[in-house]
């Protein structure tokens, strides 16, 4: 098996029948579903795109989250290579021309642009921007932001055996449980590859994970933040830390500015990290909240 794509579901089996519909079939190709709890009539849905797509059902029996349901994908996976997609998006026309070129570029780990779009009227989204911007920085100056700050696992190909070999795992918490992943692929890579081919959209949709503001999910995504960010000083690549400054701003809302302060200090952090986005903080909440424009 050359490729496995891994997608953790719930709830949106109407949403995951358009994305099995853009993943091109290949005997080369495998498809794992890992379902987290998904009520009664969203298993029964997912039954019936079983008669219609070739795809091998799991089921996270803790139902405790998209990270946990992506080890269980990866715990049965057998490709060569590994690709991830959330249930709510889809594949672009460059990725099924892009399946016959991977094997030859040699590396452990291939970024690509992606795009993104609200998931109802396809008006076009912002959710791509920082992403591309990582990958145009590379290109044209050669910065390896791209290595530890493209945070999402999608709009990338990953190396089974590299992922294995250093047993590279998502962090099973409620938010926030890609950044531990792709911030141990940027570091472990032994090479990557940075192409301009745009393989995958992201959408944006209300009561989606991601467009989810409460206290459980903002402190989950704070909490990954300072483990990711001592992961970075630890391996010596403090300059690529991730900002804490929305945190600090946001506290008040959740009545945890206490304690948010308190783990800021505890961790040292790095305060100066994206300050220069105190200037555009409108956009800078829009796109860490993963609101519509």
């Amino acid at each position: 098996m050359l490729y496995s794509i891994i997608i953790p579901h719930k709830n949106a089996a109407d949403l995951l029948d358009r994305l099995l519909d853009s993943i091109p079939s290949r005997s080369d190709l495998e498809v794992i579903v890992v379902d987290d709890g998904s009520h009664d009539q969203e298993r029964v849905k997912l039954q019936e795109l079983s008669g219609r797509y070739a795809f091998t059902l799991y089921t996270n029996p803790h139902a405790n989250g998209a990270g946990a349901s992506r080890n269980i994908g990866l715990e049965h996976a057998r490709g060569t290579y590994l690709i991830f997609a959330d249930s709510d998006d889809f594949f672009g026309p460059d990725f099924a021309r892009e399946l016959d070129r991977i094997p030859s570029y040699g590396t452990d780990l291939l970024f690509y642009n992606v795009h993104s779009v609200d998931s109802t009227t396809y008006r076009d989204g912002y959710r791509h921007l920082f992403f591309n911007q990582l990958i145009n920085d590379y290109r044209q100056k050669g910065a390896e932001d791209i290595r530890y700050k493209y945070s999402v696992p999608w709009g990338k190909v990953y190396r089974r055996a590299f992922i294995e070999k250093n047993r590279i795992r998502f962090a099973e918490v409620i938010a926030g449980n890609d950044m531990w992943f792709s911030c141990l692929c940027g570091i472990f890579c032994s090479s990557f590859t940075v192409r301009d081919a745009t393989i995958y959209t992201v959408t944006v949709r209300e009561g989606s994970i991601v467009s989810t503001v409460n206290p459980t999910y903002f402190l989950s995504r704070f909490q990954e933040t300072l483990r990711v960010n001592d992961l970075l000083r630890k391996h010596n690549l403090s300059k690529y830390q991730y900002s804490v400054l929305y945190f600090i701003s946001n506290a008040h809302k959740f009545g945890v500015k206490g304690y948010v302060a308190k783990k800021i200090l505890a961790h040292r952090s790095n305060l100066f990290i994206g300050i220069e986005k105190i200037f555009s903080y409108k956009k800078v909440m829009i796109d860490r909240e993963n609101r519509r424009k």
